[in-house]
């Protein structure tokens, strides 16, 4: 899994490496163009910024994982209302890789709603 960061003067890229079903390593490499290093910017603020980022981020996802093995993500899991856009990119996938399914729908926080 990789996930990109673009800022105006620098990229931050994420790379995960799954270990087991509960366990991921996290790497994330600053990129800055030469000229930025080369002028002796401070940029530790913003690597500060999003290291306080990324581990309030890894605390959430620890705080969530006891749950994945609930019965309630048998199917996926939960989404809240504001995650409709998921659900329906969840059966978008579903549909081109030929996955039966009922009716387009997405779990919003307990309940299953047509989109």
């Amino acid at each position: 899994q990789v996930f990109i960061n673009l800022v105006p003067d620098h990229v931050i890229f994420h790379r995960m490496y799954p270990v087991s079903a509960d366990r991921t390593i996290v790497e994330c490499d600053w990129l800055y163009l030469p000229h930025v290093v080369e002028s002796g910017k401070d940029v530790s603020r913003s690597v500060e910024l999003f290291d306080r980022v990324n581990l309030q981020d890894f605390e959430a996802c620890e705080r969530t994982q006891p749950g994945m093995s609930s019965r309630l993500y048998a199917k996926g899991g939960v989404l809240v209302p504001s995650e409709h856009h998921i659900g329906a990119f969840h059966d978008w996938v579903n549909e081109r890789l030929g996955i039966a399914q009922g009716s387009a729908t997405a779990r919003l926080g307990g309940r299953t709603r047509s989109l």
